[in-house]
């Protein structure tokens, strides 16, 4: 399977090659291979990753303050509505109800009666749910997924703890005292760091 780039929601090719998003390429790559590593140009690629799908490697950047960013993102992303982040798509009633109980903080300024939950209240929030969610609706780590800052998270959750500590980057949450910032920071060598990547079988390359 051969994976492209575009920017819009996910489509399939009059080749039959799959479109997908930024943030869903970026998934993509972490698990599979570039041409160079499959043609045996990379001798630090561990064999066991060369049956994996071609893709292009993804390419992201240091900031100028050490943290991994992706230069290409795409600002104004789509956000996912209450329903999709709450993940009630195709639940009965009840079980919406029964989620919301836990939510009713985000919408107690809509429903007439919140302190009397119950499934018959679905109808008054629906238009609620189908909404778009805005980026204060999102807790600190999620949001920061819909920034230039959220490459860098998707490379710390692709990866074993000992890895990402061993290559030397650093999760920091919270710059500063009172600050809900999430992101990956490197300090070191990035031509080292990109040998090591290739040992591991990331098909990513990190400039500075």
């Amino acid at each position: 399977m051969a994976v492209r780039e575009i920017s819009e929601d996910k489509k399939k090719a009059d080749d039959g090659r799959i479109s997908v998003n930024r943030r869903e390429f970026l998934a993509l790559v972490f698990a599979s291979a570039s041409a160079a590593a499959l043609s045996g140009e990379l001798a630090l690629w561990p064999a066991e990753a060369v049956a994996r799908p071609l893709a292009e490697p993804a390419r992201l950047t240091i900031d100028d303050y050490g943290y991994v960013i992706d230069p290409r993102f795409e600002y104004c992303p789509k956000f996912p509505t209450f329903r999709e982040l709450l993940n009630l798509e195709g639940r009965s009633t009840a079980d919406v109800a029964a989620k919301l109980e836990d939510e009713l903080w985000r919408f107690e300024h809509i429903d007439s009666d919140p302190r009397n939950w119950s499934p018959g209240d679905i109808k008054e929030i629906n238009a609620w749910l189908d909404s778009e969610v805005e980026l204060h609706d999102l807790g600190p780590w999620k949001a920061m997924e819909y920034t230039e800052y959220g490459a860098g998270l998707q490379l710390y959750e692709s990866m074993k703890w000992e890895d990402f500590r061993d290559l030397g980057f650093e999760l920091v949450e919270g710059d500063r005292p009172g600050s809900d910032f999430v992101g990956v920071r490197f300090g070191g060598d990035v031509e080292e760091l990109n040998n090591n990547l290739a040992r591991l079988g990331m098909n990513l390359i990190i400039a500075e």
